[in-house]
């Protein structure tokens, strides 16, 4: 437990600083006397809500891609792993919303999960006509789910996209050839995204080419944005559809997702 809470604290000033642990304490006191009122007015508490055991997505299409894992948990004895937020699988409702949205030329472009866990973002980066789906996973065990889950899956929708996912870590990974579209679902901390971003510019000065990052649930937005290799195109919120909404265990109706674009190393 108290392991726990070091590594909670440490995530939190490696990624706000104190003054944002500071602001989050006061945030979580505020949430938890709130609950206490409404508690004494007879109002239901929040985890009294009922929440669908297994997402729809799973049961329709015969796949495992649900639960959380945190970051301890991931079972892949690198020390990558203190500093790995963990697997949620993304609501595919909102998933797809970010995708419309940038409107790429999908042929062109490889999709690249950072961090894919079990695979769901995998799966449903099928429905467009990428010239390759590529997961990168730090615990070999999630990443031998993700394949399995792609080997698996059926939906009417589905391209024949070569896709598949690969056991190692994102700050070493040998980032795929052509235009990219980088998927970051909070897969890390502060430090390790800092790494991450290096194997990337790296990369790309290497073999010049278009790429741009989706990145959900952006906690280190500024971070990124202060990244002088990085150009900020939008930051919106966007709404879950209503099985997603039943499925979400943490009670999110809405997701936040922010899009940048590599800049020219010219």
């Amino acid at each position: 437990m108290g392991r726990s809470v070091v590594r909670i604290v440490r995530h939190w000033v490696a990624n706000r600083g104190w003054l944002g642990l500071f602001a989050e304490v006061f945030r979580q006191l505020k949430k938890k006397v709130r609950s206490l009122a409404g508690r004494r007015k007879g109002l239901p508490a929040p985890s009294a809500v009922k929440r669908l055991e297994v997402h729809p997505f799973d049961t329709r299409y015969g796949v495992d891609t649900g639960g959380l894992i945190w970051g301890p948990s991931l079972g892949s004895g690198t020390k990558g792993e203190y500093w790995a937020t963990g697997y949620y699988g993304i609501s595919p409702s909102f998933f797809q919303q970010a995708l419309d949205r940038l409107g790429l030329d999908w042929p062109k472009y490889t999709f690249v999960d950072v961090g894919c866990g079990k695979g769901r973002a995998l799966l449903l980066a099928t429905r467009y006509p990428f010239r390759r789906i590529v997961g990168v996973e730090l615990s070999p065990g999630l990443a031998q789910v993700a394949n399995s889950n792609l080997e698996r899956f059926q939906a009417e929708w589905r391209k024949d996209v070569p896709a598949a996912a690969f056991a190692g870590d994102a700050t070493h990974f040998d980032l795929p050839d052509g235009p990219l579209l980088v998927y970051l679902y909070h897969p890390f901390a502060a430090p390790i995204m800092r790494e991450f971003l290096k194997n990337l510019h790296a990369s790309v000065q290497r073999s010049p080419r278009e790429v741009y990052l989706m990145y959900i649930n952006p906690e280190l937005d500024k971070l990124l944005g202060k990244t002088p290799f990085l150009e900020k195109l939008s930051r919106e919120c966007l709404p879950m559809a209503e099985e997603d909404i039943a499925a979400d265990r943490f009670g999110s109706k809405e997701e936040y997702v922010s899009v940048y674009r590599h800049r020219s190393p010219g």
